[in-house]
This record gives C-alpha cells, structure tokens and sequence, in this order.
C-alpha cells in the first residue's frame, strides 16, 4: 500500500490562543497527569514499570494502559510507553490455556491482581494501534510483532473452537466483549483500522479495509438522525442494547463523536458523518452558555426519566463525566470546522477554558480531555517525518 503522508495536522486551537499557550498548556496538562510528584496523578512508576489507576473504581484498567501507551506515543516518551507496556505483559496477560488467552484482562488492582479474567476490546483496539505506529516512530520492531501477532487473535481466535474473536467474521464489527453479538458504538475505530491494514498481517489487510468502511457506516447506523447522539452499548443494526442500563448517551458513548473527529483528521473519509458532528455540536450548544448539571439524555434527546433507571438507580439522571463529554464535543470540531466553523469556534473557546478535573472522579475526564487536546492542537498523529 502506498505511504500517505499527510504531513503537520492542522493546530485548529490557534483559532483561540497563540502556539506559545497552547504548548504550555500541554506541557502542563501531562506534568498534573503524569508527574511523579503531582498530588493530582494518575499514573504511577515502579522499578521498570508503571500503571495507570482508574481513581473513581480504584483499578488499572486496559483501556487507561491502552491510552497512556498512546499518549505516551504521540508525545515521544518511549521509556513511559515502555514501562506501562511491561506492566500490561506482567499483570494483564491471559493465562494459557483459558479460552481468552492472547486478550489481557480488562481490570486488575494496583498491586496486578486481576479482577476478571476477560477482556475488553477497546484496550485491544488501542494497544494494536499504539504498537504498531511505535514501532514506526522508534524503529522497533519487537512492538510491531507484539501488535501483529494481538490483531491475529483479535480477528481469527474461535477458529479451532479455543475462544471467540473480537471482530464479528460476518460484519466486522468490534464486539463488547469478545462472546457476545452486540457492539458499543464508541469501540468503532476506522482510523485505527487503516493502520491495521497498513501496518498489519498481510493476510488480513483486506478484512480491516472493510472493517474500516463498516465501522462509518456504522456510525451513520447508531447516530440518531436529529441529535447525532449515540448509545452506550448497541445491537449490529445500531439500536440501543440495554445491559445493566446502559442504552442511553452516557459516559462511553461520549468518545463516539471524539473518534468521528480523529478520523476525520487522518482518513477525511467523508460519508455523512460530518452531520453527526454538527448534530450533536447543535444539540449541545444551548448548555454552553449555562453552568447547571447536563441530564443524561436518550439518544432522541429526551432527558431520562427516573422511572427508566436500573433498580440500581443506573445511569444517574445527571452526566457524570462533564469534562469528558465537553472535550469530546470539542474534538468534534475537526468536522465541524468544515461545515459550520462559527459553531466549531463556539466549543474551541469553551474547551480552551476548561480545567481539568481534581479529586476521585479525574481519571476519565482528564484522558478524554487531554486526547482532545492532543488532537485540536495538531499533535495527535500517525506519521512522523
């Protein structure tokens, strides 16, 4: 396949503040996260190795690893991507011989103890894209196989009857969980699929190409039509899916729009979910100019109802990640920049003032608003000269 090489992205944040600014912003937005001497840190060094916690369930998660190796990445830090890559072989691989060997457990406590023995495949998704483009940057390509052999599993494993695949043989959907078929609408990464095939098993590299192609249309499938809001988890026609509650637009299905707007930046793919973007930006924009709690809303836009919660009282009535779902509204204006840039401006701003989140419910909002600030900034890439 040829190399595209698309060069510097874009830094859609000088629309709003001068380089200088933003480049301390991110200095300072990493040292709070990552510092070893930030009281409000969430990552966390030990001999060769560190982790990240997931403060608000206290538990290192294959989805915080996956994003801190790709973090670590896109900021050129090996020997943090290195560390955490370690501690994820250490502590979250799959023993051999159960029927999820070559996945990692999706949670594990701060000292490595596994709290599962499943997967996630979002984690996956993550590592196999992180590894491959670090094997690009740095020249290494023990990371390369690492990712190669993962993606083989990911797409082939249940073939001898040892497991189930992550990716659905029929459609090429990402799975929730690897033994059930049904979906989230936000583990759906086209962009990371094109890697895939670039950068993959030959083998498979048509298989990615049309995952790539499936994974939009998808996106076209969940979004609702008016508020381009997604659910959590879905069904392989897009409809809500409800497990435990989670049908409705809450903390997942924020990141669904985010990848829209990563896509968008590396791929430019256009086949309609640029309406998505300004959708959900239109949806939204009313509660920019008002500081009260945001509902948790269904995805034609009414407010849930307490009579549709869980027993649990399951999603709360309230968002319960505010900074994680501005962030990823305001990375959606990579997309909207094109069609309605007034409103794409509107949420640069107001991203630019955010701050990150303190205290026990920090590590989801701050990894989402730091992608976003990665991405609006032009420093979330997949080529480097």
């Amino acid at each position: 396949m040829p190399e595209v090489l698309r060069g510097n992205m874009e830094n859609l944040l000088l629309k709003v503040a001068p380089k200088e600014e933003i480049d301390k912003k991110l200095e300072h937005v990493f040292e709070t996260l990552f510092g070893q001497n930030s009281p409000e840190r969430i990552y966390f060094e030990e001999d060769d190795m560190a982790y990240i916690v997931d403060t608000g369930n206290d538990d290192v998660r294959t989805e915080g690893m996956s994003y801190g190796m790709m973090i670590a990445l896109q900021l050129d830090k090996p020997e943090m991507f290195s560390r955490l890559w370690k501690w994820v072989k250490t502590y979250m691989t799959v023993p051999k011989g159960h029927e999820n060997e070559g996945y990692f457990i999706w949670s594990c406590a701060p000292n490595g103890q596994a709290n599962s023995d499943g997967p996630a495949p979002d984690g996956e998704e993550y590592f196999a894209a992180a590894l491959l483009l670090a094997e690009k940057r740095w020249k290494i390509k023990e990371y390369g196989d690492e990712a190669r052999a993962l993606l083989h599993t990911m797409v082939h494993k249940g073939e001898n009857h040892d497991g189930y695949p992550m990716f659905e043989p029929e459609n090429t959907y990402i799975k929730f969980v690897a033994h059930l078929h049904m979906t989230d609408p936000s583990y759906h990464l086209p962009h990371f699929y094109q890697l895939y095939a670039r950068y993959g098993n030959p083998e498979d590299s048509a298989f990615f190409l049309r995952a790539e192609e499936e994974a939009r249309k998808f996106w076209l499938k969940s979004a609702n039509a008016t508020t381009g809001l997604t659910p959590e988890y879905a069904d392989y026609e897009g409809k809500p899916y409800d497990i435990d509650g989670h049908w409705t637009f809450f903390s997942d299905a924020y990141r669904t729009v985010a990848n829209i707007g990563l896509d968008w930046l590396w791929e430019h793919q256009e086949i309609g979910q640029g309406q998505i973007a300004v959708n959900i930006q239109k949806f939204f924009e009313p509660y920019l100019e008002n500081d009260e709690e945001i509902p948790v809303f269904k995805i034609d836009g009414q407010p849930l109802r307490k009579e549709e919660q869980t027993a649990e009282g399951f999603p709360p009535l309230k968002v319960h990640h505010p900074l994680g779902l501005w962030s990823t509204l305001a990375q959606a204006s990579l997309v909207t920049n094109e069609f309605d840039s007034t409103l794409a401006l509107k949420y640069l701003k107001y991203f630019w003032n955010l701050k990150l989140r303190r205290g026990k419910y920090r590590y989801y909002d701050n990894l989402l608003y730091l992608f976003a600030l990665l991405a609006l900034s032009g420093n979330y890439q997949k080529e480097w000269s």
